[in-house]
């Protein structure tokens, strides 16, 4: 009951709130205020000189300097053991089940885009039975 009433007195005052603010008029924008763009055919730089090549996303960020890399020396005991650790573990069974998720959703996915480029959602509104 208490739910109802709540519900009740939030919908009236949203009707309420929605009533009064479109009574008023918009303030539109004048088309006499605007400048005109000139339509060069390139795209517009607002900084000329700052703008930066797009990076490849297959390519490692560079580090910086040798010197600013850490050598192995470096580390500490402990940081020597985990990163010890990490070299001896073998991963081959860990990289086989990612191979094999991907070669089941790879299917899916091309399955999907033929559905798709076909304009079909469902096999089972066509009357088709898979």
């Amino acid at each position: 009951m208490r739910n109802a009433l709540f519900l009740c007195c939030l919908a009236a005052v949203s009707i309420l709130a929605s009533s009064a603010s479109s009574g008023q008029p918009a303030d539109e924008p004048s088309a006499v205020d605007s400048t005109a763009e000139p339509i060069t055919g390139q795209a517009v730089q607002p900084n000329p000189g700052s703008e930066r090549p797009m990076k490849d996303p297959f390519v490692p960020y560079d580090p910086g300097p040798p010197e600013a890399l850490w050598k192995y020396e470096d580390l500490t005991p402990g940081e020597r053991a985990v990163v010890d650790r990490g070299r001896a573990e073998d991963f081959t069974s860990v990289h086989a089940g990612y191979a094999s998720a991907i070669q089941i959703r790879s299917a899916q996915a091309a399955s999907d885009a033929a559905a798709l480029q076909l304009g079909i959602s469902d096999l089972s509104t066509t009357g088709v039975v898979p």
